[in-house]
């Protein structure tokens, strides 16, 4: 039986087919669909995704001959396959001497007939081929030899979109610290840290156990920040956190909330400890100077002191009073400790961000949010229905439209982003519900923070609000999740998106792009779309990194088999760039302004020519 010989670039032939990481992995679904495309195409009753090894062949996917994974190379029709620029046909393998003796002629499978396109990379390489065999003569049709041919270009790009999905799925360990790091710091974030402050709690809840929480503000920072710059203030923060990480222990959690705000969880450790240790602190960072440019600064630590213990429910009670004692240290005379008692319910009320939570309280309670919506328009071939994103506004007791960007952060600080997001979905399924035409809006997307993503209780209440809304409704919805929050609770968000999906909902991967890596738990999170973030959309035309993103971006979706959405579209250039690139849809100014949500069946659409 004479062998094929090995290609001329057989050494880098190999290299490029181990760099794919492919060889012994799992089934995978989109290249079982392959050979079954292909078997159902050509009439055969066989066809195999074979990858060509150093000394055997191996089936990626198999259709026909269950329980096998490989031959040798030696008996390998395909080995034959991948010195050929066109697919190697063998119309009946008994009248050609290459095949005539080979095992798998003549004996089990009983090849008689072999048709395989060559699967080439996009580095000229040939790794392997899609084959279709049948146990009888015959031919292919043009048609049939042509759809082969274009079945193994698939091959080939599913091959290397699979690798660039797991290469950026390697990096989990990277995308997980960084989702739960300050990247100035290197310290936990405020996500992380409220985690771990919700285990410590927990504990302290069912063993008695005492703990302490301090909240920092470094006084004086921003002097350093405005008359030195930002860039100087980082340099500040850095080493203000080594100076508090050296006064800790090393079980200890030390985290930068955000700006120039700092926390420390001290585990089994009383609250006379903790004072020590809070005291340690204000007295280091007391001699503490900061020297830039021959000037020296002085700063200081205000500590708001708080027992951990099982007197407290919620973490949102707990960083309230830790904040509200942290303002008091400030109004006793800055870098000093308050300790939090059960008592200083006058120092609560006091706290910057209390005040907003108030009025979101206040506006929760009196109906005082409303609905606007923008429209999200399809790049490609229209069909009926508007899809648009419902947006909240506050309004105030003088009728003056809020912002969300001016109450969502004390939401989220104060644990009141999961009550708005109730109001927003029941308000959202009750005007779907209300519609005279149901069939007027395709779909509604309605936003849900991190605190809803990572709340089961929040789960729960999402998915009986669908299950009574119906099914029609749920087709009419997409939620939308941000990046930072579905990575964050990653667990909690792929069993919340499977659930609310088996449904009917739609769900929309937000700001995509924002994080240093976004594309490895795309396996795990089986969204519909991705919006990918403003910030590369805006400089499309102008920035080739952008440019360059937003392609990765759509390739990235295109593999995994989604939509895109591309936000904050305001020029005619963005729109005509996007739609080149293959953007399935588009959201922005130009295409349309926020306006009330019961004005969107009237308002005209925007041409995307």
């Amino acid at each position: 039986m004479p062998t094929a010989p090995k290609p001329d670039n057989e050494q880098s032939r190999l290299a490029s087919l181990r760099a794919l990481d492919v060889l012994d992995s799992a089934p995978e679904a989109q290249f079982n669909a392959l050979v079954r495309a292909a078997a159902y195409v050509a009439g055969a009753p066989i066809s195999l995704l074979s990858l060509v090894d150093t000394g055997r062949q191996w089936f990626k996917a198999n259709i026909g001959l269950p329980g096998v994974t490989e031959t040798s190379r030696d008996a390998a029709f395909c080995a034959h396959t991948i010195l050929q620029e066109e697919v190697l046909e063998v119309h009946d393998t008994l009248r050609d001497p290459r095949f005539v003796d080979n095992p798998m002629v003549v004996g089990s499978p009983g090849i008689r007939f072999y048709a395989g396109a060559p699967i080439r990379l996009e580095d000229g390489s040939c790794v392997g081929s899609l084959c279709v065999i049948d146990r009888k003569p015959r031919k292919l049709t043009p048609e049939q030899f042509d759809v082969l041919r274009q079945l193994a270009q698939a091959a080939a790009a599913a091959l290397e979109g699979r690798r660039a999905v797991q290469q950026l799925s390697e990096a989990s360990g990277e995308i997980h610290y960084n989702a739960t790091h300050d990247a100035l710091t290197g310290l936990a974030n405020r996500s992380e840290f409220e985690s771990r402050l919700r285990r410590v709690l927990q504990k302290a809840g069912e063993d008695r156990s005492e703990h302490a929480l301090l909240y920092i503000d470094i006084d004086q920072f921003k002097l350093v920040n405005d008359s030195c710059g930002h860039a100087i203030g980082d340099r500040l923060l850095q080493q203000v956190g080594k100076l508090f990480a050296d006064a800790i222990r090393t079980r200890d959690t030390l985290a930068r909330l955000g700006g120039d705000e700092f926390a420390i969880i001290l585990e089994h450790c009383s609250a006379d400890q903790a004072q020590r240790v809070a005291q340690q602190i204000c007295d280091a960072i007391a001699g503490f100077r900061f020297v830039h440019d021959e000037r020296s600064f002085r700063v200081g630590a205000s500590i708001g002191l708080v027992p951990v213990d099982d007197r407290w429910t919620t973490t949102a009670a707990i960083m309230q009073a830790a904040d509200a004692s942290c303002y008091a240290a400030k109004e006793g005379g800055r870098n000093r400790v308050h300790l939090w008692f059960d008592t200083d319910t006058a120092i609560r009320v006091r706290a910057g961000d209390m005040q907003w939570a108030m009025r979101i309280e206040h506006a929760l309670d009196q109906n005082q949010f409303v609905l606007h919506a923008q429209r999200i328009e399809a790049l490609g071939k229209k069909s009926p229905g508007i899809r648009a994103e419902a947006l909240l506004r506050m309004v105030q007791d003088d009728g003056v439209l809020v912002p969300p960007g001016s109450f969502l952060p004390a939401a989220e600080r104060f644990h009141l982003a999961s009550r708005i997001d109730k109001w927003v979905m029941q308000h959202a399924l009750d005007w779907l519900k209300a519609l005279p035409d149901p069939r007027a809006i395709r779909t509604l997307s309605i936003n849900l923070s991190g605190h809803s993503i990572g709340d089961r209780a929040f789960h729960r209440y999402a998915i009986e609000s669908f299950r009574d809304a119906g099914p029609r409704i749920c087709q009419q919805v997409c939620v939308e999740i941000t990046e930072t929050a579905a990575v964050t609770n990653l667990g909690d968000a792929a069993a919340f998106i499977t659930k609310i999906r088996a449904l009917g909902v739609q769900v929309a991967l937000d700001d995509f792009g924002s994080g240093a890596s976004s594309f490895g738990y795309l396996k795990t999170l089986p969204v519909d779309y991705l919006k990918i973030d403003g910030q590369f959309v805006r400089d499309v035309v102008d920035d080739p990194l952008d440019e360059a993103a937003v392609r990765c971006f759509a390739e990235v979706a295109r593999v995994v088999g989604v939509k895109t959405v591309a936000e904050f579209v305001d020029r005619p250039e963005v729109l005509a760039k996007l739609r080149s690139m293959g953007i399935d849809y588009a959201q922005g100014f130009l295409l349309h302004r926020p306006a009330p949500l019961d004005d969107l069946l009237e308002s005209s659409a925007v041409a995307c020519a």
